[in-house]
């Protein structure tokens, strides 16, 4: 688990983010396999949930969302995390997945919550008129392939004093061992933590690791 302030000291200029941003888009887009892989598995995925509970409240809370908090979800899924950002008292959610299988169930739970936004959209090619307060990648890092892609943008889509988290609901071991019969075209292995923070130390300061 790492969380971070974007350490605008550090940071790549305006220009270079902007570039940045470009690039991502043009060459970074999402491996095709992710969005099938995870489509594919959309109904089977939402039946085998785990339920909303105080892990996901601690990830929200780490991430620094409370009330008025504006929050961007990186590969929600079907939108396990979002109950706990609402019940932190953000004022928006964008939730983003490439599988649209997962958005259109994460849409018909939330439909009637004015709050939350689900876009079919990866994250490499998202950009957005205003900045968020809170970035966040619950289970899903592994599937996110350009690290300092994702570091990148996080670090482009927060605000000042903006937070990033990177959580799972298990452990670095068995989330391995789950993976290991996933192709590595749509996988990576999990480093340790303080292995991946030296990338987003590249954008942000790091506290806690």
């Amino acid at each position: 688990m790492t969380d971070a302030r974007p350490d605008r000291t550090h940071a790549p200029s305006e220009q270079s983010m902007r570039q940045g941003r470009i690039r991502c888009a043009r060459e970074h887009g999402e491996n095709p396999g992710v969005k099938e892989y995870f489509d594919a598995l959309s109904s089977a995925w939402e039946a085998n949930l785990e339920p909303c509970g105080a892990r996901h409240d601690v990830t929200a809370f780490l991430a620094g969302i409370g009330p008025g908090a504006r929050v961007l979800d990186v590969g929600c899924g079907t939108g396990i995390m979002t109950q706990a950002y609402l019940e932190a008292g953000a004022a928006e959610v964008v939730a983003l997945d490439i599988a649209p299988g997962m958005i259109a169930i994460a849409q018909e739970k939330f439909a009637e919550e004015p709050r939350v936004r689900f876009e079919c959209a990866s994250i490499y090619d998202f950009d957005d008129e205003r900045p968020f307060d809170a970035f966040v990648v619950y289970n899903a890092y592994p599937h996110l392939m350009d690290k300092r892609g994702l570091a990148r943008k996080a670090a482009g889509l927060l605000g000042a004093g903006g937070r990033f988290i990177v959580a799972h609901g298990i452990g670095r071991t068995a989330i391995n061992a789950h993976h290991a019969c996933v192709p590595a075209s749509i996988c990576t292995h999990l480093e340790p933590a303080a292995e991946s923070a030296r990338i987003w130390g590249e954008f942000f300061a790091i506290d806690q690791v």
